[in-house]
């Protein structure tokens, strides 16, 4: 009777660990816009696995060389973007905090800590942008 519950407590464990679900990139696909900071017209675009587009005070910027580690908690997003002129490298940390909102924190010219910092970097909620499902097409 004790091996039968021992083997039961086992295959549990087994069972919760084993199906608890990670974060991945599908779960951030879509536009994310900025809450509460309605004048800096700021979203990030994650369209799929190869384009990811950052939009910032009017301006659009493809991100490149871009690298997520789902592994850490919070999630590490290190990215580039680029214009004619100059590179900018950002390290950041996201936590997908339900399916509908992110906390993002960057760092720019600086460095990450592991954890969200109240003293470095800059801090933003962004809420998932809803697509309107109404919308229809008419053939004559």
């Amino acid at each position: 009777m004790k091996r039968i519950i021992v083997i039961a407590g086992i295959f549990t464990f087994f069972g919760i660990t084993g199906f608890s679900q990670q974060k991945k990139l599908k779960d951030l696909i879509g536009r994310w816009e900025i809450v509460g900071e309605q004048s800096m017209q700021a979203s990030l675009d994650v369209i799929d696995s190869s384009t990811i587009v950052l939009v910032y005070m009017g301006e659009t910027k493809k991100l490149v060389d871009y690298k997520f580690n789902f592994d850490k908690s919070p999630i590490w997003f290190d990215f580039s973007t680029e214009d004619s002129a100059s590179s900018v490298s950002v390290k950041s940390l996201l936590e997908i905090i339900n399916d509908n909102m992110i906390k993002w924190q960057l760092f720019v010219d600086e460095g990450r800590p592991d954890y969200f910092s109240s003293t470095k970097g800059d801090l933003f909620y962004l809420r998932k942008v809803k697509l309107n499902t109404n919308a229809g097409v008419v053939i004559n």
